[in-house]
Formats: C-alpha cells, sequence, structure tokens
C-alpha cells in the first residue's frame, strides 16, 4: 500500500497540436539526415577509440615496472592516440564548416 502511494504509473500521451518525435533512424528521410547521422556515428565511435588508446597506453606504462621497451611502447600508444584526437577534433571541425557552407546548418537536429 505504501508502495502505491510512493510510486505512481506514468503513461505517455501525445500532447494535442505536437507531432510525435521519431526514434533516432526513423525520422531521417532526407540525404543531409543521413549523412549527419553517419559523420556523427563516425565521430563517436572515432572518440570511443581514441580513449581506449589513451587507457590501454597508461595502463600499459603504469604496468612497465621499469621495463624501458615496455615503457617506449605505452608512450607510442599514448602519443598516438593524441594524435587520432587531433585528429578527430579536425575532422568534426571540418565537419561543421563543411555542413555550414552546403546549408546544412541545423546538424544538431537528427
Amino acid at each position: 500500500m505504501i508502495k502505491d502511494f510512493l510510486i505512481q504509473k506514468v503513461f505517455a500521451e501525445a500532447v494535442p497540436g505536437q507531432p510525435i518525435k521519431p526514434g533516432a533512424f526513423e525520422g531521417i528521410t532526407t540525404l543531409d539526415g543521413l549523412v549527419t547521422v553517419i559523420v556523427n556515428a563516425i565521430i563517436i565511435i572515432g572518440a570511443a577509440v581514441v580513449l581506449i588508446f589513451l587507457a590501454m597506453g597508461f595502463i600499459s606504462f603504469i604496468t612497465s615496472q621499469g621495463d624501458k621497451i615496455k615503457a617506449e611502447q605505452a608512450q607510442k600508444w599514448v602519443t598516438y592516440a593524441i594524435i587520432g584526437g587531433i585528429g578527430l577534433f579536425a575532422v568534426f571541425v571540418l565537419r561543421n564548416v563543411i555542413f555550414n557552407l552546403i546549408g546544412w546548418n541545423d546538424v544538431a537536429n537528427y
């Protein structure tokens, strides 16, 4: 009984006069929407890969236990991950510049 008082059921209902927003891929009806979703997915996956490589490099460096070869390898992983992150940021900036030049200014709506 107390549980029913504290937890109330909530039912979703469409607001009159406002369309229901579709899911992430259901609302893609134009080429610019498709390109935006694909480019955003590539950037998100790239950011995840950069973070994974940074973490692996740092863990490898910490666990090298003074071994010079392992420490150098870990340093290379971190360096490559940072270079990849800079490249990914350049892709993000380039995406915004290109989308603005061709008129796809509302890239955040997809």
